[in-house]
């Protein structure tokens, strides 16, 4: 289905809804300029092949990009992101809601609506993840299940650089030792620096290879939730991107893949971050789960961040997030999903323990 005309607008005119194509480019452009600013729209332009035509999902037909226009004008479009996802023992097609706009004067009129509604339809589950206030509200308003925040839980390596940034050099230098102490008895770091034997965490320095569709096919069956993380997909997502580098680690046990973490530093109000975009294993497999925890605190001490952050719902994996010294903070992730399956009940999103969305799920990585 490539188009389909909506109730009337206020014009009186259809409303029709189609892939976008080269010949509403110009019109986009504008309005994306005038919309989210002129540097956003260059920034737009740098990722665009990578993100939506490079996409080792994207359909024969072109990007899952949606544009709404009444005759023959452009009103509005909705940008989608496919990924397949495993729902328990079933892989959907589906695809993470990104960039939506609609022209200025049309805003609160119900064209962003029906595009989000049409997107609807044309996957097996529709997902947004760290939605705007209006976008969770229509969310909401239009029936999808609510199932966010998604927890976030941070770890700090540097109690002085967090203390500075609020209180100034010499409060901190005062405080910091106490923060420490504070920190040291309510969340603690357990377990050994040192992997067991057997058990090795080493940087990627090559593509993501064969070993990792393995990985998916043993690791991925005791999740409820997650986007595949097959080798094609990780490739395109972590080394393809053109506009930001990840620092990778493997963890190998007696030579086989066992799990994978994707890091990246970033500086947010002054204070420098270390991301845990990605991490993947067998959510049973402590030892793995906890070395790569081990190598990515390491890796902060190295990179000189201030603390650590990472999202799951994965109760199993936050079990292993406590373990290492993170606690968990407000979330700015929101998380509405909606999934076209008889086979679910409410149940099944009020109980998000076996879930795992990470930061590195749908285009959230970007915006920090």
């Amino acid at each position: 289905m490539t188009s389909a005309k909506l109730p009337t607008s206020s014009h009186g005119a259809d409303i029709v809804i189609g892939r976008r194509r080269s010949e509403d480019d110009e019109a986009l452009d504008r309005m994306y300029a005038e919309v989210f600013g002129a540097e956003a729209l260059g920034a737009s332009r740098e990722r665009w092949k990578w993100q939506y035509e490079n996409n080792p999902h994207c359909p024969p037909e072109g990007p899952e990009i949606w544009v709404a226009k009444e005759n023959g004008e452009v009103l509005g479009q909705y940008a989608s992101m496919p990924v397949r996802l495993k729902v328990k023992d079933a892989m959907l097609r589906a695809s993470w809601g990104m960039d939506v706009m609609v022209k200025p004067n049309l805003q609160k009129k119900g064209v962003g609506s029906k595009l989000f509604r049409y997107w609807d339809e044309q996957v097996e589950a529709s997902l947004g993840l760290g939605l705007s206030w209006a976008s969770y509200m229509l969310f909401k308003k239009i029936g999808w299940e609510d199932v966010g925040p998604v927890p976030c839980y941070t770890r700090v390596l540097d109690a002085y650089a967090l203390l500075s940034r609020r209180l100034g050099p010499v409060p901190a230098k005062i405080l910091s030792p106490l923060a420490r102490a504070f920190l040291g008895l309510a969340h603690p770091e357990r377990g050994s620096f040192q992997p067991p034997a057997g058990l090795e965490v080493v940087p990627l320095e090559g593509p993501f290879g064969e070993a990792f569709d393995r990985l998916w096919e043993k690791a991925s069956p005791p999740y409820d939730f997650i986007a595949e993380r097959k080798s094609r997909y990780l490739e395109w997502k972590y080394h393809e991107v053109p506009y930001v580098s990840y620092d990778i680690y493997q963890a190998f046990r007696d030579k086989d893949l066992a799990g994978y973490i994707v890091l990246r530093d970033a500086e947010k109000n002054g204070v420098k971050l270390g991301l845990l975009i990605d991490w993947f294993a067998h959510p049973g497999d402590i030892a793995v789960l906890e070395a790569l925890l081990d190598r990515a605190a390491d890796w902060g001490r190295e990179k000189g961040v201030a603390r650590l952050q990472t999202f799951t719902f994965d109760e199993r994996l936050a079990e292993r997030l406590r373990y290492k010294g993170f606690f968990k903070i407000k979330s700015p992730m929101q998380f509405c999903v909606r999934i076209h399956s008889s086979h679910l009940d409410a149940s099944f999103f009020r109980d998000t323990a076996r879930w795992h969305v990470t930061f590195g799920d749908s285009d959230q990585d970007r915006q920090v």
